[in-house]
């Protein structure tokens, strides 16, 4: 069966149609790197490129307590509600951006509790001109983000009413714009304003200019642009066209170098197996790699393992306001690969411990191939336990990964291999053309930016139901961007079990009714139907594939 063509009719301008790739013969088979067997792996299809290169975004982060939002207004609202015997500093004698500073000692308790009650950040006035600003600098051409960063004490609380307020004054689209995080310095951009006078003191040597938001309080500060109202939002639209564009081809190495993206909400201790694994990579060349976490604001300890892995990783750590889904992982990637400084992406799952050798023979097998054919490389997973080792255990030898156990899984539909490659002519049939893009997982798949900004990104119409998001993007890569479909050999990763998921020893035996996975309740899924309805003869294709996988019950 031949990939269908990929037609996009835009408002009847006429059709733009990419020809499928020719899966049928391809001369360049992938040798696996380290003298790895080269069993079941190989170059599954060819492409034609047909990405063309698009230029970075100019990007204005905007801050939002007393910048966009009038927080001061709405601290003295709540003050004359809970404490109206205290008497308040006037907003034009703040000598210090920490309000409590301003305040003597016996109210300054009072005067920091009062920012935690309910309706503090949600109930705050927009600033005079703000909200009209940045739409209007994102409607001259900018990228504009919101990026604020919630209070340590009450994140949660904190973090849900700063999107609440955003979604109130500039509408639910820009929700997807709001970034929260401990640290704007890890934030890409080309100019934050804010009104904090040490915004640009963090982890990293941000890449964004500070413009200040004029306030009494940093009136001492010298050497920074300024904005005396969001009258002149102009001038950091001026700033910008007035400077070079610090893109990655001049701030960072250029080459071939990695930005590992993934959501995460909660499993703390998985979450630090998988930066212990990504600590422990073996870099033999000339590479760099990055590592970026999008949070759905867990109510885990998250700040622990940024404290813990920030100065062992190149780590930013993106806070998102709690879904009402935690299925929200098509947005999540997107968001964090905007921030991505590198042009290769590595899309993982929160709970993917990477191959040792992952990143360098991704790197030997794209350093070796024309730079200008892109490629979509996945590899096989096994399935372990991982309750009895920690991050430290890691840490300390990356070869305890192997001593796992070899499980069962719910989510491999209970078998002891990769459920994509266990039954036979699984290659074979790819190479003819049967739906390539079912073998592409989100948990550990690399791909070319420029191709990811070329078709759009993961389709966010996925959001809120488990699956399928990423099967759409692997088909919108390969149909519309061209890229060639690899399973590299030797890079297998270990996909860690969440605690308390119901998995099975190998050596188990497993009652494969149907019933005893709600994955396979296909129907009350609305992914399934939009996989379905886009890629043409998948459903077919997908029911025998399950058939073949429920033909035998499990042993080992």
């Amino acid at each position: 069966m031949p990939l269908p063509a990929y037609s996009d009719d835009v408002e009847g301008k006429g059709a733009h149609d990419f020809d499928a790739p020719d899966m049928r013969q391809h001369p360049d088979i992938i040798r696996p790197p380290n003298g790895h067997s080269p069993e079941g792996f190989e170059m599954l299809a060819e492409g034609k490129p047909m990405f063309s290169g698009t230029a970075n975004s100019r990007v204005i982060l905007v801050d939002m307590d007393n910048t966009l939002c009038d927080w001061e207004a709405g601290f003295v609202t709540a003050m004359k509600k809970h404490h109206p015997d205290v008497p308040l500093v006037p907003f034009e004698q703040r000598k210090n951006w920490k309000h409590e500073d301003d305040y003597p000692p016996e109210h300054r308790q009072i005067v920091t509790d009062v920012c935690k009650t309910d309706g503090f950040f949600r109930d705050m006035p927009a600033m005079s001109g703000g909200v009209s600003a940045v739409k209007a600098m994102k409607d001259a051409g900018f990228d504009v983000f919101i990026v604020s960063a919630p209070l340590p004490t009450n994140v949660a609380a904190c973090s849900a009413e700063k999107t609440q307020w955003v979604e109130k004054h500039l509408g639910s689209e820009w929700v997807h714009r709001l970034i929260l995080t401990k640290d704007k310095t890890t934030v890409r951009g080309d100019v934050l304003i804010d009104d904090k006078p040490t915004a640009d003191e963090g982890a990293m040597t941000p890449e964004w200019k500070h413009m200040l938001f004029d306030k009494p309080y940093n009136q001492h500060v010298t050497g920074k642009p300024r904005l005396s109202g969001w009258g002149e939002w102009s001038k950091a639209c001026a700033m910008i066209t007035g400077r070079p564009r610090e893109l990655p081809t001049n701030l960072y190495p250029t080459g071939i170098n990695f930005s590992c993206v993934f959501p995460m909400f909660n499993q703390e201790e998985i979450v630090k197996k998988t930066l212990a694994g990504l600590c422990k990579q073996r870099i033999k060349s000339d590479f760099k790699f990055e590592v970026i976490i999008l949070d759905n604001n867990s109510t885990d300890d998250v700040d622990a393992i940024y404290r813990k892995y920030r100065e062992k990783l190149d780590l930013t750590f993106i806070q998102r306001r709690k879904l009402e889904n935690t299925f929200s992982v098509p947005s999540g990637r997107n968001m964090g690969i905007k921030q991505a400084k590198y042009d290769f992406i590595v899309g993982m799952d929160s709970d993917v411990i990477l191959n040792e050798n992952f990143l360098e023979n991704l790197y030997q097998f794209l350093s070796s191939r024309d730079p200008s054919t892109p490629y979509l490389v996945t590899a096989e997973r096994w399935f372990v336990a991982t309750e009895d080792w920690t991050d430290e255990h890691v840490m300390k030898d990356f070869s305890v990964c192997g001593t796992f156990p070899r499980i069962l899984s719910k989510a491999n539909y209970f078998k002891p291999r990769d459920n994509r490659f266990s039954h036979g002519k699984v290659l074979d049939n790819v190479r003819e053309g049967v739906h390539p893009w079912a073998y592409f997982y989100g948990m550990h798949t690399a791909f070319p930016r420029r191709v990811w900004e070329l078709i759009g990104g993961y389709d966010e119409v996925y959001d809120g139901w488990w699956g399928y998001d990423d099967i759409h993007f692997a088909w919108e890569m390969i149909v519309k961007g061209g890229c060639i479909p690899v399973v590299l050999g030797g890079t297998e990763v270990y996909h860690q079990e969440p605690y308390g998921s119901g998995w099975t020893p190998v050596g188990g035996v497993i009652n494969k009714d149907g019933s005893s996975n709600p994955r396979l309740n296909k129907a009350a899924n609305p992914n399934w139907k939009r996989i379905c309805d886009t890629i043409p003869g998948y459903a077919d294709w997908k029911a025998d594939h399950y058939r073949r996988l429920a033909g035998d019950i499990v042993t080992l």
